[in-house]
Formats: structure tokens, sequence, C-alpha cells
């Protein structure tokens, strides 16, 4: 499981590093398709049995559409002390966690923030964070 949870992890950043910065869906697919074979012949693994956790049903073949789903983060154990970039392995755990510490951000300042909280707005603030716990990491937010 630790090969499988390596290469969920190098999956997870090359995604970061590379298919985040892509605007054109060919491309986004290309990148997709290369990563899957690079699974298969670098890590020499099956790329549909380590992901198919992130599939609706749990047993098809993932899309490039259920990667989505696949997101590290340092924030998912908040009783420790200790901040390992672990998978997420709910997006309902992590919708309760981000809930939880929105309320207590609430609790203690004046300024609330009233925010909706929904999928896509974890995908990114799990991006965000990452971003923010590199050294000199910065990004670029756009809004539409």
């Amino acid at each position: 499981e630790n090969k499988r949870t390596f290469i969920r992890l190098w999956t997870h950043e090359v995604y970061r590093v590379f298919y985040d910065r892509l605007i054109d869906d060919s491309d986004r697919s290309w990148l997709f398709n290369v990563a899957r074979d690079l699974v298969k012949t670098t890590f020499k693994d099956n790329f549909n049995e380590i992901f198919k956790h992130l599939t609706p049903d749990g047993q098809s073949k993932p899309t490039e559409d259920d990667m989505r789903s696949l997101m590290f983060a340092d924030f998912i154990k908040t009783d420790s002390t200790d901040k390992n970039y672990e998978e997420v392995a709910s997006l309902e755990n992590l919708y309760s966690i981000v809930e939880t510490q929105l309320g207590e951000y609430n609790n203690m300042h004046k300024a609330k923030m009233d925010l909706v909280i929904f999928r896509y707005v974890l995908e990114h603030l799990v991006r965000i964070c990452r971003v923010l716990k590199q050294s000199g990491g910065n990004a670029l937010l756009v809004g539409v």
C-alpha cells in the first residue's frame, strides 16, 4: 500500500504542477493519458486499480474527471500536532473539517466569513494550502 500511496502522491503532484496550468481540454486529456501510461511503465502498476476508489462506484475505470477527487492535504488530522501531507480519503470528511474550521474562525473574529462550501471550493482550498506551505509559494488567483 505504501507504493500505491506514493504513486497517488506522485500523480497528485504532477496534476498540481502541470495539469492545473493547462488551459486546453486536449492538453489536459493528453496529460491524463501520459500519467496513466507512466504509472504502468515506470511504476509497473495498474492505474485503474490504484485510482478506482475515486470513481463513483469505486469499481470502474477512473476518468479524467474522477481525478479531481485526488487530493492531499496537511490539515486532515485536526487533533494532531503532526501535519503530515495525507490523501483526502473522503470529501464528506474534508467538508466537515472545513466547516468546523470556518465556524471556529467566525467565533473568534468580529469579521465573519459567511461562505458556502462545496466541492469546487474544497478543491481550490486544498490547492491554495499546498502552494502557501511551500517556501516562497505564490499563486495567481483569477476569478471569472
